[in-house]
């Protein structure tokens, strides 16, 4: 027996005996503390709610007499019963990715699927997998500590700046643009993602005076890096509040023109979400973006239902392939064949094809001989300040000229 399962609670939903015995014990003998074990889903729930401990993973069957596996997760996620889920079924992939992402948007954080026979090995793997993603989220997880008091005194004094993700070009490694990202250097708590602080500045009508704040800041970069003859684009997510503004083409093209930077310079990323909020206005902004030379890139592509008609009635420059489907790249068809037939479109359409989210070499090479045009992703750089992006560059290139590893 060994403790990695040390400290954790799990319960095992199948309907096969045999089956569910083998993992029972699988289980036990990684040292986790508490071992529930049921045939279905009524079974599970009634265990689960009579047990005096949090369930943190549940490994669960989908295809099971009584209340099946789908329903049961369903359940799971209404009453917040569990930390995770991992899918453990023979059944095809396309149907176990559908429960998947029906669970994702139920709110359950899904780990995995693991084909049968679980093994040790596999419950390894999710074990490991369930403490990391939980030390990754627990900064997020704190509740909620900041007022709009505290929020106004960032702006106020300066405190939001930008951060820079790198894209390269898949054909020469070459450094071409950079997404911005939001960042609060807070001055007691650190670095504060953005998920932590967005949501109040839109609660309270504060995300205009941030997003202008930091629009000003990357012109600011992007003039110096043409002042260095660099000629680097940046990448800025548009929110729903800018995109019903029709006069906010009008205004960014101003400060570019101040400052001396050329529109082409700066691509504008724009989700689905965004553009639906109020459509008729969206269009007439994204069209006068356009006009004064703007590019627009449609941003988690494949993710909404009607992206193509998105890409039918708006102008777009490029074209990001979500991270979601990268992520399955190495290991679910239905994944590759998505990732490569919008590629094709991409390619179709005379729009760059970005792959978002890119973390190892397998998925570099396999986007490389599909015909992607940029990669962005931890493989290639996670977010950094600007002034690190100099010194990302060298160590990047020193590995491109290597033949890459996995190591950023």
């Amino acid at each position: 027996m060994t403790d990695e399962g040390k400290g954790l609670t799990l319960m095992v939903v199948e309907d096969n005996n045999f089956q569910r015995a083998v993992a029972a014990k699988v289980l036990e003998d990684l040292g986790c503390d508490h071992v529930l074990a049921a045939s279905d889903g009524d079974d599970a729930l009634r265990q689960i709610v009579g047990h005096p401990d949090r369930i943190h993973i549940v490994l669960s069957d989908l295809d099971m007499p009584g209340m099946d596996g789908v329903e049961f997760l369903r359940h799971l996620a209404e009453r917040n019963l569990a930390d995770a889920v991992v899918i453990a079924s023979a059944l095809d992939s396309a149907l176990i990715h559908t429960v998947e992402d029906m669970a994702h948007e139920h709110g359950v954080q899904v780990l995995t699927n693991v084909e049968k026979p679980v093994t040790r090995d596999k419950m390894r793997g999710v074990i490991e997998q369930y403490r990391k993603e939980r030390r990754s989220r627990n900064p997020a997880a704190e509740p909620e500590e900041f007022t709009v008091e505290d929020i106004r005194h960032g702006l106020d004094n300066d405190e939001f700046t930008v951060w820079y993700q790198p894209k390269v070009q898949i054909k020469d490694g070459a450094w071409i643009s950079s997404e911005a990202l939001s960042r609060w250097n807070h001055p007691e708590k650190g670095i504060v993602m953005p998920a932590r602080y967005v949501p109040l500045l839109e609660e309270h009508g504060l995300i205009d005076l941030l997003t202008w704040k930091q629009v000003h800041q990357i012109i600011e970069d992007l003039r110096k890096w043409q002042m260095e003859g660099r000629n680097l684009s940046i990448a800025v997510n548009l929110s729903p509040v800018l995109l019903e503004d029709v006069d906010m083409p009008q205004k960014l093209e101003a400060i570019m023109a101040h400052h001396g930077v050329s529109t082409c310079r700066m691509t504008l990323e724009l989700t689905e979400t965004a553009v639906m909020k109020n459509v008729a206005r969206s269009l007439e902004t994204l069209a006068r973006l356009r006009m004064k030379g703007f590019p627009l890139s449609i941003d988690d592509f494949g993710t909404g239902f009607s992206n193509f008609q998105q890409l039918n009635r708006i102008p777009f420059t490029e074209l990001k392939i979500d991270r979601t489907f990268i992520r399955d790249l190495e290991t679910k068809a239905s994944a590759r064949t998505i990732v490569e037939s919008n590629i094709e479109l991409a390619q179709r359409m005379k729009l760059k094809a970005v792959a978002e989210g890119v973390e190892q070499i397998d998925e570099w090479n396999t986007l490389a001989g599909m015909g992607c045009d940029l990669v962005q992703g931890y493989f290639v750089a996670r977010p950094m300040p600007w002034n690190h992006l100099d010194s990302w560059e060298q160590g990047w290139q020193q590995r491109f000229q290597a033949g890459l590893s996995d190591q950023n």
